[in-house]
C-alpha cells in the first residue's frame, strides 16, 4: 500500500481535532490534472486558505493526496464554483510581459538564470497559483483543449518545431493574435500567430484558467 495513501487521511482527521473551526466533515482527493487554483475555486475558498490549512510551502500537490478544504468552502460534490474574472486572464499576461527580454537557456525556469519555453510558461502560472507540467508536450494534455478562433488571453498555445513530430514548444496567447514565449534567438518574446515559420507549426491550444465574460 502506498504509505502517502495510508498516512494522509490520519494527518487530516488528527488535524481537524486540534483546528475545527478550519475544518470539516469530509476531506478532498486530488484527482489528476488537479491543482491548487481549480481546487479552491471549485470549494470557494483561496489557494492561500488550502496551503494554510494544509501546512503546503508551494503549490505542488499529488493524484490520491488528502487535503483539508477550510469549512466555509466545503460543499461535498465536485460543483465548480464561480470562475475567474477576465482580470485573472489579464494578471497573468501583465506577469508574462514582466520576463520580456530574459534570455533563452535551455533547461532554463528561473528569470534570474533564463527560460526555456516551458519552463517560462509553468514559472509564470504558478505564480498565480496554477501547477503545471514541465515540458510542453505534457502542458498540452493538461485543461481544456480549444479551436484556434476560441483563443483568449492566458490561453496556451502549441508548436511542433521539430522533425520528430511531437509538441515541443508552448507559448502564452496574449491577445490581437500573438502570443509571448521563449525563443531560442530572441528570448522572451512577442510572436504573431501568423508569424510565416510558426504559423504552419501551430499545433492547438488550451485553456487552463476558467474564464468569465
Amino acid at each position: 500500500m502506498n504509505w502517502r495513501k495510508a498516512f494522509l487521511p490520519l494527518v487530516a482527521f488528527l488535524f481537524c481535532l486540534h483546528f475545527p473551526k478550519v475544518c470539516q466533515a469530509g476531506n478532498y482527493v486530488v484527482k489528476k490534472g488537479d491543482c491548487l487554483w481549480t481546487i479552491a475555486k471549485r470549494h470557494g475558498v483561496s489557494v492561500q486558505e488550502l496551503q494554510v490549512a494544509n501546512r503546503l510551502q508551494g503549490t505542488l500537490i499529488f493524484p490520491g493526496q488528502v487535503l483539508i478544504v477550510p469549512e466555509k468552502g466545503f460543499s461535498g460534490t465536485d460543483k465548480v464554483g464561480s470562475p475567474p474574472s477576465r482580470k485573472m486572464s489579464e494578471n497573468v499576461v501583465v506577469t508574462a510581459q514582466r520576463f520580456l527580454g530574459i534570455p533563452y537557456v535551455y533547461g532554463g525556469s528561473r528569470p534570474d538564470v533564463g527560460f526555456d519555453c516551458s519552463g517560462f510558461v509553468k514559472y509564470v502560472f504558478n505564480l498565480h497559483g496554477v501547477a503545471l507540467p514541465r515540458t510542453a508536450a505534457a502542458q498540452a494534455m493538461f485543461g481544456t483543449r480549444i479551436e484556434k478562433s476560441a483563443l483568449l488571453p492566458g490561453d496556451l498555445v502549441f508548436f511542433v518545431t521539430g522533425s520528430r513530430g511531437f509538441i515541443n514548444h508552448v507559448g502564452i496567447y496574449i491577445g490581437n493574435n500573438s502570443f509571448i514565449h521563449a525563443s531560442r534567438s530572441r528570448g522572451i518574446t512577442i510572436t504573431s500567430l501568423a508569424d510565416p515559420w510558426y504559423a504552419p507549426r501551430y499545433a492547438g491550444a488550451s485553456r487552463v484558467l476558467s474564464y468569465q465574460e
